[in-house]
């Protein structure tokens, strides 16, 4: 070839290049639906962000992504009535558990289609780094390029306002991602394909980064005796004072703690600690302080310090590595509680990602590990990314009502907040926080055990379930990093009622799964006045809008209230087995949630 050829060839080269690069991110569906006969779509696998969000260039092609593919249960439908069963007092299978192997023989993918996926991935040049014990996890990692190729997407790179004036820079895939057929009654989501979904933490601070030498705010033996735990913290416990002995609770958490900062928490408060502390590290080993991991185990620690306390602790709060984390605990089956006080707006949660997740919490249920979660903290208005454009084409922010995910969950407990005020450790007044998460969850339809218990009617699930105070005007002692702190949020709320349920495992003698269920019987029967204090005032609404109101009974601020623990605890576990009927199975599928994925329609001839 001549040099002058040679010159055209490398000109014409660059802008055939240039043009596919174009044609590769403003008009994908051009490009790629070529090779997309035959293959379905996983829809819902997109985050709804990215409509709202302006792009900004192509991904870098090099850049290696890892992913988390989740893959379908079996006989779903068979799972849901043994849980129906065994949350069901007069059912032969009631809190007749099971164990991990005996889930993964009855209702995980068979051996053979995980086999099947993992070829498809190693074929699509994709590295394999690792199968879930439960067979309902692929991990995987890739370059953009290879990513782009094997699921039919564009990887860019977007950004999005922030309500404090700032931009998040994020990759997202710019579609929901393409399956072979073959692998589509497999195959549930495809996770990790953009960097957007983030946990975040569900605690306010009243004095961050203080100075203060001395605590600020509640400590665990006021806790205990404003809402009466059974614990041995409660001068006033009237039965067998309580430590979580023999019960485990697993912190699902990121990052990490020092434990400087644990020891002197208990040193301060005399916390007699008997109980395991350990770690379990997951997505690499976490080196960076967090103050939602600490807050979380001096939380569980203080108030159950006999109970053994695993911190499962992922590598950053990534939605996949969350998801990595709920699935370690649940297979792992040590824990008889699992506290999480993580979250994000539900809105902005691909349904198959909570589908794979939902996956996971079936069989904490199955296995009776009971699960509380923040509410969050944002009031009614979960979501912070709403944009929507008026009729210049211009972007202006909007507001909707919202909740906050994993807590709309319904085999999750969802724990809100109040403003709590007391005297000499006694409950003077309580009401509603205007920050606590609760309302109608978009995706989930309503359980049949909040159907008729004293729920306005609908056909979603509602939240929260119970609460606890979460004000941070009214907030809890928290030391971090050599410093006393105050500190609330839902994020507290969470972990201490987990530490509750801890005293009643413990006094049971038996792991008491699937709260919701026992709670809502609960708060339908004539017990509920004498088990929780109703919290009648205040509301979750802000500067951005009116709330839910508290009311009489169930509300959405608070559920059914804060607990009088040691009635709870002796109804839980008393000889009231069946007085009030059991509920129907559960509902599980997110509204509109088609487990056939469509198949990709051909590109229109002459585009």
């Amino acid at each position: 070839m001549s040099g002058n050829n040679r010159k055209l060839f490398a000109v014409a080269s660059a802008i055939g290049l240039t043009c596919l690069f174009l044609l590769t991110v403003f008009a994908p569906n051009a490009f790629l639906a070529l090779n997309l006969h035959g293959r379905f779509q996983l829809t819902g696998d997109t985050p709804s962000v990215v409509r709202q969000s302006t792009l900004e260039r192509h991904a870098d092609e090099s850049q290696t992504m890892k992913i988390v593919v989740g893959l379908k249960l079996r006989d779903e439908a068979g799972l849901d009535r043994l849980l129906s069963e065994i949350a069901d007092p007069r059912s032969p299978n009631f809190r007749k558990y099971l164990s991990p192997a005996d889930f993964a023989g009855r209702f995980s993918p068979l051996p053979q289609d995980v086999d099947n996926v993992v070829l498809f991935l190693q074929e699509r040049g994709l590295s394999v780094t690792n199968v879930s014990p439960n067979r309902t996890l692929v991990e995987a990692e890739g370059t953009v390029s290879q990513l782009e190729a094997a699921f039919g997407v564009t990887i860019n790179k977007y950004t999005v306002k922030l309500p404090n004036g700032g931009v998040k820079n994020y990759l997202s895939n710019d579609r929901d991602p393409v399956i072979p057929t073959r692998l589509s009654a497999i195959i549930e989501s495809v996770m990790g394909l953009d960097t957007y979904a983030e946990f975040e933490s569900r605690m306010r601070a009243k004095e961050p980064h203080s100075n203060a030498t001395a605590p600020r705010g509640f400590s665990p033996q006021e806790i205990s005796k404003v809402y009466d735990y059974p614990n041995t913290l409660n001068p006033n416990v009237k039965g067998t004072a309580l430590t979580g002995k023999g019960k485990t609770i697993a912190v699902a958490t990121a990052y990490t703690y020092d434990q400087k900062d644990i020891d002197a928490y208990w040193k301060q408060f005399n916390i007699q600690r008997t109980g395991t502390l350990t770690n379990e590290y997951i997505g690499g080993t976490a080196t960076k302080l967090n103050e939602e991991t600490t807050l979380d185990l001096q939380t569980v620690s203080g108030l159950a310090p006999g109970a053994d306390v695993i911190m499962y602790l992922g590598v950053d709060a990534k939605f996949t590595n969350f998801t990595l984390v709920f699935n370690r605990i649940v297979t792992d089956n040590k824990a008889d509680i699992m506290s999480i006080s993580w979250g994000l707006c539900e809105k902005h949660t691909g349904k198959r990602q909570m589908k794979t997740e939902h996956n996971i919490f079936r069989q904490a249920a199955s296995q009776g590990i009971a699960i509380f979660a923040a509410s969050g903290d944002d009031g009614a208005y979960d979501c912070k990314h709403e944009e929507e454009e008026d009729e210049d084409g211009k972007k202006k922010p909007v507001v909707n009502l919202a909740v906050d995910y994993p807590s709309s969950d319904p085999y999750v407990t969802a724990v809100g907040g109040t403003t709590l005020y007391s005297s000499s450790g006694k409950r003077t007044s309580e009401r509603a926080w205007y920050g606590s998460g609760g309302g109608n969850s978009e995706y989930w339809k309503r359980p049949a055990w909040q159907k008729g218990a004293g729920v306005p009617a609908g056909d979603f699930r509602s939240t929260a379930d119970v609460s606890l105070n979460a004000s941070p005007g009214t907030a809890y002692a928290f030391y971090f990093e050599g410093k006393w702190e105050g500190w609330g949020g839902t994020s507290v709320a969470a972990p201490a009622w987990a530490a509750l349920w801890a005293l009643i495992d413990e006094a049971a003698g038996e792991r008491i799964g699937m709260p919701v269920e026992t709670l809502y019987r609960l708060g339908d029967s004539a017990d509920y006045g004498s088990t929780f204090h109703d919290i009648t005032s205040g509301d979750n609404g802000d500067f951005r809008g009116p709330g839910f109101k508290a009311g009489d009974h169930w509300d959405h601020p608070t559920g059914w209230g804060v607990p009088k623990g040691e009635a709870l605890k002796d109804w839980i576990v008393g000889d009231r087995k069946g007085k009030t009927p059991a509920r129907a199975p559960l509902v599980d599928e997110p509204e509109e949630d088609d487990e056939t994925p469509a198949p990709v329609p051909p590109e229109p001839s002459g585009g």
